[in-house]
């Protein structure tokens, strides 16, 4: 079965998948790329600014002073749903730990603005990487699951947090899973 892969991350206002808003979505496939800069509705923890380095200023959105242009939640949604679009099906999206983060709260934005179907028609699956990487290199054959940690140990780079979705691609190449492994990574079953 072929398919293809998009490796996606999302960068939020904080870990509540319940209540953190979408500052930024990434996306990559090959050489084609979607990024989308979003004002947050809500306050940025602390945490969070700590390690993305994002604020917001007279409604405007900063990453290390660097002023961002932005997109309301609405049209960077649907311009990325139209992106997944431009990809031969089956298309999975592909995030680390998305089953437990990244999935909730896209979905969660996707059903605010009603486009969970126009979604669903683009994208066949959602593949978490956590999932394939503990079935890959089972518990003991690697000190840690995080991603930082993975790219580290298999591609020997530092992580930069912007790059996530980039370094999430490069560990799918690295890895070379096999489609049964996908397959069973996948989070709708």
């Amino acid at each position: 079965m072929s398919y293809t892969v998009v490796f996606f991350d999302l960068v939020t206002t904080g870990l509540n998948t319940g209540g953190c808003d979408i500052i930024q979505i990434g996306a990559i496939n090959g050489d084609h790329t979607f990024n989308a800069y979003i004002v947050p509705r809500c306050n940025i923890s602390k945490k969070a600014r700590k390690v993305h380095g994002f604020s917001v200023y007279d409604d405007a959105l900063y990453q290390h002073r660097f002023f961002k242009p932005t997109f309301d939640l609405y049209y960077a949604l649907d311009s990325f749903i139209n992106f997944l679009g431009c990809f031969q099906g089956p298309v999975y999206l592909a995030a680390h730990n998305a089953d437990r983060f990244d999935v909730p709260v896209l979905i969660r934005a996707l059903e605010e603005f009603s486009l969970l179907d126009n979604f669903w028609g683009v994208v066949d699956n959602i593949l978490d990487t956590l999932w394939l990487s503990k079935m890959l290199y089972p518990k003991g054959s690697i000190d840690s699951d995080s991603q930082e940690h993975l790219v580290k140990y298999y591609l020997n780079q530092t992580y930069n947090a912007l790059e996530d979705a980039r370094m999430l691609q490069e560990l799918f190449d690295y890895w070379q899973p096999k489609t049964h492994c996908v397959q069973n990574s996948l989070i709708f079953q």
